[in-house]
Formats: C-alpha cells, structure tokens, sequence
C-alpha cells in the first residue's frame, strides 16, 4: 500500500488509471510520430507496456481486445499526420533549425536508416526511439506513395502495439500480486515523462545559452 504522504499527493492512482490511463496514452501514442513528441517524451514503450501491465491487473478500464485496435489506430493516425507534415515541407525540413521538438542530428541519425532499408525502417524502426519518430515526416518529404506507406505503417504499427502490449498483459496475469504496486508503478511512470520533459527544457535553455 501507498504511504499516507503519497497518498496526499497521489489520492488514488488506480482510479486515475482506470478513468484518465486509456485516453493519456492513446493521445501520447497519435502525437509521438504526429508532432515528434517523442523527442522530448521518451519511453513510447514503456508507456505501452505499462498500459498491457494494467490491463493484465485488471486496472485500466479497457479489455486488451480493445486496448491494442485503439492504440494500433492511434498510432497509424499519428503517422498519417506526420507523413502529411513532411509532404508539406518537402525540402524545407532539411532547413529547419534545431527546437524543442526538432533535432537536425537525430533527423540526419533516422534518415541514413530510412534511405539503407525504406521499407525495414517503417516496419521495424518502430521499436527504435528517434526512427519512429521522424519515419513518418522523412516518408512524406522524400514523396513516398502514400498506399505503400501506408501498408508498411500499418505493419509496423500492428507488431509494435500488440507485442509489447501484449508483454506487460501476460506479465500482470501470472503476477496479480503486482497490482499491490500499482500507485508506485503509475508514479515511476509519471516521473519519467516529467523528467524526460525537464531535461529537455534544460537541454534547450542550454543550447540557446551558447
């Protein structure tokens, strides 16, 4: 059980998580390809598998039945958003400077992978960080046929949604007992976002220092 400080603090983390869990992560889902948020909110994955792990407690207030079709939606969506950002660039993207959400060295990182293995990164490069993040943007700005990215994007989206929401269901069906832990697990979650979030502030305040 919680600590009564935390308590004061966190009133009641599993009702949060049942009412508000589904709908934070389905939003962080769209917006880290959408609008490259996931530069400065890492962890996609742990918010997945923390999602399948609450799901698996019976905490979040979804069925996994339904939980993988809405998220795999989301993130298809936020693909689509980001492919149509980069269409619209097109060559400008390459002049962007560098900003909260806009890192031209990670942009360079993803695009060597994306141009190497087009179609390997769009399916795949899904588990990795700052590939999935600009995937879409570079597949709309270097014209890409919109039905072959979508089909990719959906592949990718499929087998990195379902297997590590999957992951943390099975994990919290063989470990009900860790649905004693759940405030603690929700707040060490919270506490990555926020911290990821500040260091990225202090990141740029540095930057813009020099």
């Amino acid at each position: 059980m919680l600590e009564p400080e935390l308590m004061a603090i966190l009133p009641d983390a599993e009702q949060l998580i049942q009412w508000g869990g589904v709908g934070l992560i389905a939003v962080l889902v769209f917006i880290e390809t959408g609008f490259l948020v996931g530069l400065i909110v890492p962890g996609g994955e742990t918010l997945l598998f923390s999602a399948g792990l609450f799901a698996g407690l019976n905490t979040l207030n979804m069925p996994v039945g339904l939980l993988i079709p809405l998220l795999i939606v989301m993130a298809f969506a936020g693909d689509l958003t980001g492919y149509s950002i980069g269409r619209k660039l097109g060559k400008r993207l390459h002049k962007k400077k560098d900003s909260l959400l806009f890192r031209r060295d990670y942009l360079e990182k993803s695009e060597r992978y994306y141009h190497k293995h087009p179609r390997r990164a769009l399916i795949f490069g899904r588990f990795l960080p700052i590939i999935r993040t600009f995937n879409p943007l570079l597949s709309g700005s270097s014209g890409m046929d919109i039905k072959k990215f979508m089909i990719l994007s959906s592949v990718g989206g499929c087998l990195y949604i379902s297997s590590i929401i999957l992951a943390g269901y099975f994990l919290g069906q063989a470990f009900p007992q860790l649905g004693d832990y759940v405030g603690y697990i929700f707040m060490g979650v919270v506490v990555l976002v926020l911290g990821s979030l500040f260091f990225s502030f202090l990141r740029e305040r540095r930057k813009a220092a020099k």
